[in-house]
């Protein structure tokens, strides 16, 4: 059965700078270009298709970058003040033809409140069935924790977080995890990339899951007792 994959990356409070994420942010999104062309494109979320596909963003835009974040600030209802312990956040859309090549990205940083995380999420244009994104998934992955440096970051399909109560709060194991430590070993087929001095992607088996069938669920429990700090 075919799958939809996301990239989840999360971690605590950290006070960056708007400056810092639009920095970050705009790294980021250079990089993801430079890995897939279904990822060199973004727009902003519109009201329709055709509204979106108006609204372009130029990634090398540093201002318009660091002006979609402050619009994502968070504002109290009062006096339209901005809670700077919220963060910023940001919102793209591929603009994909089809609904198979479609991604979106989706950032939230600068958070220092001990009530919310931040995180990166994409949405994924890669399904199960396609073996053409195998070699780029690991990379994707690396990326993120090189940007970001968050808590932990995975590559996984939306029915296994479904089925296996997903906790941002913790690494979730599906096809690729990263945490920012060291993993000497895993269990074969898996394997492990070292990420200089940043810490290794755990790649739990070379194929994308199914999501069905005891190995793969036995896999996936060997590696999770094998994270923990």
């Amino acid at each position: 059965m075919m799958q939809k994959f996301m990239l989840g990356a999360y971690w605590d409070a950290r006070a960056d700078s708007l400056e810092k994420c639009t920095e970050d942010a705009a790294r980021f999104l250079a990089r993801l270009a430079e890995i897939d062309p279904l990822l060199a494109s973004w727009y902003e979320r519109g009201r329709s298709r055709k509204d979106a596909l108006e609204r372009k963003v130029d990634i090398l835009d540093a201002q318009k970058l660091q002006g979609l974040l402050l619009a994502g600030r968070n504002r109290r209802d009062v006096d339209r003040e901005v809670i700077d312990e919220l963060g910023c956040k940001l919102s793209l859309w591929n603009g994909a033809d089809e609904e198979e090549a479609e991604a979106t990205v989706s950032i939230h940083c600068g958070a220092y409140s001990a009530r919310i995380g931040n995180s990166v999420i994409i949405d994924l244009p890669y399904q199960s069935e396609s073996s053409e994104w195998v070699g780029k998934a690991s990379s994707l992955l690396a990326l993120t924790a090189e940007v970001w440096q968050p808590n932990w970051a995975g590559i996984m399909s939306k029915k296994a977080m479904r089925e296996r109560d997903f906790d941002g709060d913790n690494p979730f194991v599906d096809w690729m995890v990263y945490v920012p430590r060291k993993i000497a070993s895993v269990p074969s087929p898996g394997r492990v990339e070292e990420l200089n001095g940043l810490g290794s992607v755990v790649v739990v088996q070379p194929d994308p899951p199914v999501g069905e069938g005891h190995e793969e669920l036995t896999r996936i429990r060997q590696v999770e007792r094998l994270l923990p700090a």
